[in-house]
C-alpha cells in the first residue's frame, strides 16, 4: 500500500508492468468502481477496484479470476464474420466462425456499451441484463453462464431457445418478506428487578420515493425536504397553489417510510438469495445516573453529504447461494454505516453479570459435520466506530 498524489487533474491513471514499455488504458479514480478488466502486455490483464470513501480513496488491484471479463463473446455460425468493438471506440475486433473471445474495455474511461455489426445488422448491448433477438438472420442471445456474462452468435433458433429457458429456470419459485415497523426490546436483571437497557429499532422517517422504471427510488435527502415541506404546506392551507418537483423522468412518487427491519427471501431450483436491512439500532443506558445514556446508535454522515445522497439501511446485507454438488457463495456484501459506542464500567458490569451463564461442566459436546463452501465474491466495507468508555460507575 503506497500513498498517491495526482500530479494532473484528470482524474485519470495508467497502469503499467514494470519492465514493459506500453501502458493501460486510462481509467478513472475519482469514480466508484467495482471491478475493472485491464489488459497488459506481459501479464495478460488485473482488475482495479476504486473505492471512495468520505476523506480517502483506495485503488486496489487484484489477478484476473473466471468471469471478470465484461463479455465472452462466441461465434456459433459456420460462415458469418462478426465485427464488434465498444461503443465510441475506433478499435474494431473481428470474431471468425468457431471462435470465441472475452471482451475488454478498450477505453475504460467512456461510455461502457458493446456493439457488434454483421453485414448491414448492427446491435448495441450494455452487457448488464438478459436479452436477445431471434427475428434476424443470425440470431445472438446474452446471459450468464455463473458470474461471466456470454454473448453468444448463431443459426440454429433452438439454441437461443434453450439459453432462454435455462434463464427461466432461475426465476425464483418462491418469496418470502418480512417487514417490520418498530421493534423494542427491554434487558431487565430479575435478581435486583432492574432495567438496564432499552434496545429500539425504529422506522424512518417520512421518505418520498420515485417509480422510474419498475421499483421505487428514494430521492436524495434534499429533494426529501422540499417535497415534505411543499406537502405539509398544502395539509395546512398554506399554499393553494399546485407545487411540481422537475425530475429526468416522468414518473410517479409516493410518501412512504424504511420499516425498522426488513427481510426478503428468494428461492430457485439452484439459487437462494437472502437480504436483511436494519434501518437504525439504538441502545439506552437504563441505569440510574448514567455517564453516557446513550450507549449505541449510528453515526449520520454529515450534512454536506447526506443532503445529495438517498437514505440508507444502518445494516445492509445481502447473500446468494448456487446449489450444485457443493454449496458455492456466489456473491456477499455488507454494508454497515459509522456507529458510535459509548459506556462507562457500571453498565459494562450489568451487562456482564446478566449473560454471563452458571458453570455447566456436563454439557454435552456436538459434532459438526464439515462441508465444502466455495465462495465467489465478498464485499465489506470499511467500518467506522467511534469509542468512549469511562471507567467509573455511574
Amino acid at each position: 500500500c503506497v500513498p498517491l498524489w495526482p500530479e494532473k487533474p484528470s482524474g485519470q491513471l495508467c497502469l503499467r508492468v514494470v519492465g514493459s514499455d506500453s501502458a493501460s488504458r486510462p481509467f478513472f479514480f475519482n469514480k466508484q468502481d467495482s471491478g475493472t478488466l485491464l489488459k497488459l502486455d506481459m501479464c495478460g490483464g488485473t482488475i482495479v477496484e476504486v473505492t471512495i470513501a468520505d476523506h480517502s480513496t483506495v485503488i486496489s488491484f487484484s489477478d484476473y479470476y473466471e468471469g471478470s471479463a465484461p463479455a465472452l463473446i462466441i461465434n456459433h455460425t459456420p460462415r458469418a464474420h462478426i465485427s464488434y468493438r465498444q461503443s465510441g471506440s475506433g478499435e474494431e475486433h473481428q470474431l471468425n466462425p468457431g471462435e470465441a473471445q472475452r471482451f475488454v474495455w478498450d477505453n475504460p474511461a467512456i461510455t461502457r456499451t458493446l456493439s457488434w455489426r454483421h453485414g448491414e445488422t448492427r446491435g448495441e448491448l450494455d452487457l448488464l441484463k438478459f436479452s436477445f433477438d431471434s427475428l434476424t438472420q443470425i440470431h445472438w442471445v446474452s446471459f450468464l453462464d455463473g458470474r461471466q456474462r456470454v454473448l453468444l452468435f448463431t443459426e440454429d433458433l433452438a439454441v437461443v431457445t434453450k439459453a432462454r429457458q435455462a434463464e427461466e429456470l432461475e426465476q425464483f419459485e418462491q418469496e418470502v418478506k418480512i417487514s417490520l415497523q418498530n421493534l423494542g426490546l427491554s434487558l431487565v436483571n430479575n435478581s435486583s428487578r432492574q432495567e438496564i437497557a432499552y434496545i429500539g429499532i425504529p422506522s424512518s422517517g417520512v421518505v418520498w420515493e420515485m417509480k422510474p422504471k419498475n421499483r421505487w427510488k428514494p430521492f436524495s435527502q434534499k429533494n426529501i425536504n422540499l417535497l415534505e415541506k411543499t406537502y405539509q404546506s398544502q395539509l395546512s392551507g398554506k399554499s393553494d397553489t399546485g407545487w411540481s418537483l422537475p425530475v429526468p423522468v416522468n414518473c410517479p412518487i409516493r410518501r412512504n417510510f424504511l420499516s425498522g427491519i426488513q427481510v426478503e427471501f428468494k428461492k430457485s431450483e439452484h439459487q437462494r438469495s437472502l437480504r436483511a436491512q436494519l434501518h437504525w439500532l439504538q441502545v439506552d443506558n437504563q441505569l440510574p445516573g448514567a455517564i453516557f445514556p446513550i450507549v449505541f446508535h449510528p453515526v449520520p454522515p454529515p450534512k454536506s453529504i447526506a443532503l445529495d445522497s438517498e437514505p440508507k439501511p444502518f445494516i445492509d446485507v445481502s447473500i446468494i447461494t448456487r446449489f450444485n454438488q457443493h454449496s458455492n457463495v456466489m456473491y456477499f456484501m455488507a454494508l454497515v454505516q459509522e456507529m458510535a459506542v459509548k459506556m462507562d464500567q457500571g453498565f459494562l458490569s450489568a451487562i456482564l453479570a446478566l449473560f454471563t451463564p452458571a458453570a455447566d461442566p456436563q454439557a454435552d459436546k456436538q459434532k459438526v459435520r464439515s462441508v465444502f463452501i466455495f465462495i465467489y465474491f465478498v464485499c465489506l466495507t470499511r467500518q467506522y466506530l467511534l469509542i468512549s468508555f469511562y471507567l467509573g460507575e455511574s
